[in-house]
């Protein structure tokens, strides 16, 4: 193995996170492109949307709000952009930024482990195709790896027995076809919206099995016109401001409708169940359909076609639990106990069906909790990032954690808001993250060593999530409202949603508080702020 090439930055993950942090800390001369490299995994960027292959692959999120606030594009074709469309953008964001120099495909992260002799962060890479191992030394890693990249595929006896084509929706084929296939579909999620269409007219009948219904918005997607693009396009400002007044309004309804207590929220819940009751005829097919819990407890479908999907004759909907899967089929339980009981004991007994397939697609989505298990990595005293966290992560403004130091997470636990873009919060924390690297890297240049190393104090991360968590229990994914989904960790805590405003988060971060952080001036000893 060649001997370790060294950059000031490391970034893992080329998706939208990884360009957004690289753009902001070379437009604002941070760091100088030679000072600063990015690793991912894939053969080209898009992260998450260039691994969404599946038929009619798109966002649920307006066009308008899922890009960069610096880097307008006016030529969105529809109200909710698709796959091809953002894969495009994102390319083109890199192309503009030069960030292609900067980058090194097919890299396959094992391992990142700080160094406290070296104050560095070592990395251990796999080339995914010539499996050459390289390593690479950083003063700073940020990781931003992304959550839906994890396929969550449900452990079922005999799932390696199907003697048919099998796959998740993260790994669709590049060409397939249905044409006289039975298919089974796991899961009822948004990207249920898009793939199932082509399925149910290619096929002879499509099986879809759902463990439970959320709620589904009828909004219906439409394409821009060409005068109001053009408008886009050469008048300026008024994109902007589009932009701005979308952002504004949507906000404001997102955050009510995230708090069951709410008018609008329960305005919403009545709005999706008068649709199903005025769009689905069979009281039987309604009633599997139903909603469990209040809005935003799991993601809602925006859609006002799915239920007239769901109702085409070569449709069936099974609300049934997966027991296990046949070399022929899936072997399903009925939540309800047979009339008669079976067994010489007098219990009622579940009823099961086999039912034979040729196609099984898991479109049950990605694991959103075990936080820090993407790529091993490992602090002081060789902990690792996972094991840290456990089932309850602790950071400072979700992105840094104590006993791992000079690593950035973007993404990372409880900043996500669902009344605000994505992206524009990947921006907030970028911004934060430019201005640690920036103390990061002056401080090293004045350092004997040319070392310097921060991290938060336990203290203060404990008093940054607990400030959380008041408020994440007024949302509807507490477990005060329903059942507890995906957000919450096992011991029932969101540890995705940040509850406050993107703006505020902002404020937030908009200095470094020295007394938040232990810092290193150029020797592995720790000293008291930075």
């Amino acid at each position: 193995m060649a001997a370790p090439r060294h950059n000031f930055c490391l970034i893992i993950g080329g998706g939208v996170s990884g360009l957004v942090q690289a753009a902001e800390l070379l437009r604002h001369r941070t760091l100088k492109r030679e000072g600063l490299h990015i690793l991912e995994r894939a053969e080209d960027y898009g992260g998450v949307w260039k691994a969404a292959t599946y038929p009619g692959a798109a966002c649920d999120v307006f066009s308008i709000l899922y890009q960069v606030s610096w880097h307008r594009n006016p030529a969105w074709k529809n109200l909710f952009p698709n796959r091809d469309e953002l894969v495009d953008y994102y390319r083109q964001f890199a192309d503009y930024y030069h960030l292609r120099e900067s980058t090194t495909f097919k890299q396959n992260v094992l391992e990142a482990t700080w160094l406290p002799d070296e104050m560095l962060w070592r990395v251990e890479c796999e080339d995914v195709e010539t499996h050459e191992k390289t390593l690479w030394t950083a003063n700073v890693l940020i990781q931003a790896v992304g959550t839906y990249n994890r396929k969550k595929i449900p452990k079922l006896p005999g799932i390696d027995s199907f003697e048919g084509d099998i796959w998740h929706t993260l790994d669709w084929p590049a060409k397939f076809d249905f044409t006289n296939k039975r298919v089974a579909y796991i899961g009822t999620g948004p990207t249920s919206l898009q793939a199932l269409p082509l399925i149910q007219s290619q096929t002879d009948s499509v099986t879809i099995y759902m463990r439970s219904m959320t709620y589904c918005h009828p909004f219906r997607d439409f394409q821009y016109p060409a005068w109001l693009l053009w408008v886009f396009g050469r008048i300026p400002g008024v994109l902007s401001v589009y932009a701005a007044l979308v952002s504004f309004f949507f906000g404001i309804w997102a955050w009510f409708v995230f708090r069951p207590n709410s008018f609008l929220a329960k305005q919403e819940e009545a709005r999706c169940k008068k649709h199903l009751t005025k769009t689905v005829s069979d009281p039987d097919l309604r009633a599997k359909l139903k909603p469990i819990g209040r809005f935003g407890a799991k993601r809602p479908l925006v859609s006002d076609t799915f239920f007239k999907l769901v109702q085409q004759a070569n449709v069936s909907v099974v609300s049934e639990d997966l027991v296990g899967v046949t070399t022929d089929g899936i072997t399903s339980q009925s939540r309800q106990p047979l009339e008669t009981p079976t067994d010489t004991a007098g219990v009622p007994q579940l009823r099961q069906t086999n039912r034979p397939f040729d196609v099984i697609i898991w479109g049950t989505g990605f694991l959103m909790q075990g936080w820090g298990s993407m790529v091993p990595t490992r602090g002081l005293n060789g902990t690792l990032l996972s094991d840290h966290w456990a089932d309850e992560p602790e950071t400072l403004y979700g992105t840094m954690t104590s006993n791992f130091p000079n690593l950035i997470i973007l993404n990372g636990p409880n900043t996500v808001t669902p009344w605000g873009s994505l992206i524009r919060g990947v921006e907030r924390q970028a911004m934060h993250a430019r201005r640690l690297m920036k103390l990061i890297h002056a401080r090293s240049a004045s350092s004997p060593t040319g070392r310097y190393a921060i991290m938060p104090k336990p203290g203060f991360e404990d008093l940054w999530t607990e400030s959380l968590q008041s408020e994440l229990d007024t949302l509807a994914t507490s477990t005060r409202f329903g059942p507890g989904f995906y957000y919450l960790s096992k011991s029932g805590r969101n540890t995705f949603f940040f509850p406050f405003t993107q703006s505020y988060y902002a404020w937030r971060t908009l200095w470094i508080k020295e007394e938040e952080y232990t810092a290193w001036h150029g020797s592995a000893k720790a000293e008291e702020g930075v």
